[in-house]
C-alpha cells in the first residue's frame, strides 16, 4: 500500500487494517496504521486502547500505560482498557495506581467478571490467596464472552494453588512465576477479543 493510499483511508479503515496486522503478529505494521489513525481521529479512545495494547505486546509497558490511560480518559466506558491499565500497574508492583485504574470497574457490579478479576488480583497482591482464588474462580464461571482472559486467570490460579498447597491440576495451563503478583503473560492477551465490544 502506498503512502498516498494510506492517507486517503479513514480512521475506521486504518483501525481495521491495524487489527488484521496485529492478528498476524505484524506489530510494527499495526502500530504504523494506528498512528495514522490517530492523525485522522486523535480523540478516538479505541485507537489509543489498541495502540497501548500493541506497545505492551512489544514490551513498551510505560508507553502502553500512557495510551491506556488516554483511552479511558477519552472514553470511560472502555472497561477493558481500565482493566488492562490496572494490570500494567500491578504487574509492575504499583498496587495503588492499579486500584485507581480499576475504580471505574466498581460501577459494573459485584457479579461482573472484570470486577471479580480485579478484586481477586488485588487480594493476590496482598498475599490473600484464598480470597484471590474465590474471586477469580467466580469471575471465570461468569465470563462466557472472553475465554482467552479466562485462560490467563487460570494461569494465575495455578500459582495461587501452589501457595495454598493444593495439588497441581494436570489440565491447567503452565505457570510462569512464583510471585504474588500476576505474571506479565496475563497482559492484554484478550484485547483482540474485546476490541469491538468494550462498551458493556
Amino acid at each position: 500500500m502506498t503512502t498516498n493510499t494510506a492517507e486517503r483511508l479513514d480512521a475506521d479503515e486504518l483501525l481495521h487494517l491495524a487489527m488484521r496486522a496485529s492478528e498476524a503478529n505484524r506489530h510494527e505494521e499495526s502500530i504504523s496504521y494506528l498512528k495514522r489513525a490517530l492523525d485522522v481521529s486523535p480523540k478516538n479512545g479505541k485507537i489509543h486502547y489498541m495502540l497501548g495494547a500493541e506497545h505492551a505486546q512489544i514490551g513498551l509497558y510505560d508507553r502502553a500505560a500512557e495510551e491506556m490511560a488516554k483511552a479511558v480518559e477519552l472514553d470511560p466506558t472502555l472497561h477493558t482498557a481500565s482493566f488492562q491499565l490496572g494490570l500494567l500497574h500491578i504487574t509492575s508492583g504499583r498496587v495503588g495506581p492499579a486500584e485507581a485504574a480499576w475504580k471505574p470497574l466498581d460501577a459494573l457490579g459485584a457479579e461482573h467478571p472484570l470486577y471479580l478479576f480485579k478484586t481477586g488480583l488485588l487480594h493476590l497482591a496482598r498475599d490473600e490467596f484464598e480470597q484471590c482464588a474465590e474471586h477469580l474462580n467466580r469471575g471465570i464461571s461468569l465470563n462466557r464472552q472472553n475465554e482467552p482472559l479466562n485462560n490467563d486467570m487460570r494461569r494465575v490460579l495455578a500459582d495461587v494453588d501452589k501457595h495454598l498447597g493444593k495439588p497441581a491440576d494436570s489440565g491447567a495451563a503452565p505457570t510462569a512465576t512464583e510471585k504474588s503478583t500476576p505474571s506479565n503473560h496475563v497482559l492484554l492477551s484478550a484485547y483482540r477479543k474485546n476490541r469491538s465490544d468494550d462498551k458493556e
